[in-house]
């Protein structure tokens, strides 16, 4: 048989070029992966390493913050003379309406163990409390962190329909008919919503039983945003504190 018609005993050189060439990227895809991870590796590293360096002023900041709030505690309740118990005057028995507005992170922690008591753990928490002298003295010490007021009916209603929840076994749960409130508060009387409503607004004798069903309402900032310094009291041309009858303004703001 003739050369000329001969299988030849090796691929073509043009064949062998592109199997070199495809062994070629892969190899060199696989060093730049490598490569990538240990720059990544090296960064993490870095930057952990970056984080163990603090100033000594950042270990002591907080501790400050909490000296401050307990200083101006003191101060507030030795000037408003507030401490004296034995004082027989009436209170008003109004309803009040209070919300946390500030203190993302507070180190104080009597502030934090009172807004812990009061169902307010979070910023935008707002609830219900009867204006007893025992309260006036809690929003004194919390006052900078808290805006609160007198609501009305048309408040309390919108706060309960649009932001309501039960507190039934422990648990966050939607009201979402009244026979959970009849299972729950019959047994006071109170077996609607309308009821609810009524016994809050008056605090009624079964306030207390109302208000542990509740739980806190969550709202929002308001919708225009706070219009002043929120680290200025409301009787002097800020936010926080005692707004009467202007918190029903701002909570519709926030709904």
């Amino acid at each position: 048989m003739s050369d000329k018609y001969a299988v030849p005993n090796k691929l073509p050189g043009k064949t062998v070029s592109v199997l070199a060439h495809r062994k070629r990227r892969i190899l060199q895809d696989k060093a730049t992966l490598e490569q990538k991870k240990k720059l990544k590796t090296e960064r993490v590293a870095k930057a952990k390493q970056h984080h163990k360096f603090r100033r000594a002023e950042s270990f002591v900041m907080n501790y400050i913050k909490a000296e401050r709030t307990a200083n101006r505690i003191k101060h507030t309740l030795r000037k408003s003379n507030i401490c004296d118990t034995n004082d027989s005057t009436k209170v008003n028995q109004k309803l009040l309406l209070v919300m946390r507005h500030a203190g993302k992170k507070i180190f104080d922690e009597t502030t934090n163990k009172i807004m812990k008591t009061l169902h307010m753990t979070n910023r935008h928490n707002a609830v219900f409390l009867e204006n007893t002298k025992e309260n006036q003295i809690l929003l004194k010490v919390i006052e900078p962190f808290v805006v609160y007021g007198y609501p009305n009916i048309a408040t309390i209603r919108e706060l309960i329909f649009k932001k309501g929840f039960a507190r039934i076994d422990g648990k966050k749960t939607p009201i979402q008919s009244n026979t959970m409130i009849e299972e729950q508060l019959g047994d006071k009387g109170i077996i609607c919503l309308e009821d609810i409503i009524h016994e809050i607004f008056t605090v009624g004798p079964n306030f207390a039983d109302v208000q542990n069903f509740l739980c806190s309402f969550l709202l929002s900032g308001p919708r225009d945003g706070w219009k002043n310094k929120v680290s200025v009291s409301y009787k002097r041309g800020g936010e926080y504190g005692d707004r009467g009858n202007g918190i029903n303004e701002l909570i519709s703001r926030c709904i």
